[in-house]
């Protein structure tokens, strides 16, 4: 999981997120798909238009990697990153896996204040998400105890409040192999559809009068998504959880998908987060669901 990164500066890269705004309907950007639907398929476009769902897109900077003595960070604390050194508060324990008691590796942390906001999507407006992976984690099983988040309601930007030595990460660092490449975030809403076999979910309801055109339109979106590589194989907060190409069936999993991370990195890594409404309306993220798959 490790790179080796020399000849970066101390300098931290402040990447200054777009300005925060609820997304009404006619700001959401159509999908690729229905901007290439062949004339045929017309007659099913308010239906499939009706059918997609809103997700917050994550899209990643490569901005370096941690040097050998940890040093390297480019971007602050407190910032939405995949990688680097996570927002901890002096004082603040770092997360450890509960049956080993080994560290967990930092995957990820989201500034709420970055995000756009979804309608029925309880994410908070204010304060860090944090998510951690313990290091020996079952594939393809909901193992809630192998994976940790961390919520932050209040955010400090004067690092004299916050841990900023990680050197007692170093050891376990290098026999684990942690990712060390460092990824600026930024957020957009998009739509996407669930389709048969797009996704491992529920099956939409097709009306009898549109049924043979479906099944014409189900080989073709086949094709397109294997030809551009679509179906929301991306990282994302909310939306629908995609498995393909392996159709992977993630048993037991609860409310709704809070993120899903292929890590940057590493692209074999895939990390999955389910989280029940009335949870994330209380910000209550101790029973959240999670899930490791390794292509």
């Amino acid at each position: 999981m490790a790179c080796s990164c020399d000849g970066y500066d101390d300098g931290v890269k402040n990447i200054h997120p777009p300005p925060k705004q609820f997304m009404t309907e006619e700001h959401h950007n159509t999908p690729q798909f229905l901007r290439d639907l062949p004339p045929q398929f017309e007659p099913l476009r308010s239906f499939l238009t009706t059918n997609l769902l809103r997700y917050i897109k994550i899209t990643e900077e490569d901005v370096g990697c941690l040097n050998s003595d940890l040093t390297g960070d480019l971007l602050h604390l407190w910032q939405s990153k995949i990688g680097g050194h996570p927002y901890l508060p002096q004082g603040t324990s770092y997360p450890v896996d509960g049956k080993t008691g080994e560290m967990m590796m930092f995957l990820m942390q989201v500034n709420c204040i970055d995000l756009p906001q979804i309608e029925g999507f309880h994410l908070p407006q204010q304060g860090i998400i944090q998510f951690y992976s313990g290091l020996d984690v079952p594939m393809c099983e909901l193992s809630p105890e192998k994976h940790r988040i961390l919520y932050f309601p209040e955010v400090f930007q004067d690092e004299s409040k916050l841990v900023t030595d990680f050197s007692f990460t170093e050891s376990i660092r290098e026999n684990h192999e942690w990712y060390d490449q460092i990824y600026a975030l930024e957020f957009s809403v998009e739509r996407d559809l669930f389709w048969e076999d797009r996704y491992s979910d529920e099956q939409i309801a097709i009306p009898d009068d549109l049924m043979d055109i479906a099944e014409e339109f189900h080989s073709w979106l086949s094709d397109y998504d294997d030809e551009n590589k679509t179906a929301g194989l991306g990282n994302k907060l909310g939306g629908y959880v995609s498995l393909d190409p392996f159709e992977v069936d993630i048993e037991g999993a609860k409310g709704r998908l809070l993120l899903q991370l292929k890590h940057p990195f590493n692209s074999d890594d895939n990390f999955y987060f389910f989280i029940e409404d009335s949870d994330l309306i209380n910000l209550d993220f101790s029973k959240v669901g999670s899930c490791f798959w390794r292509m």
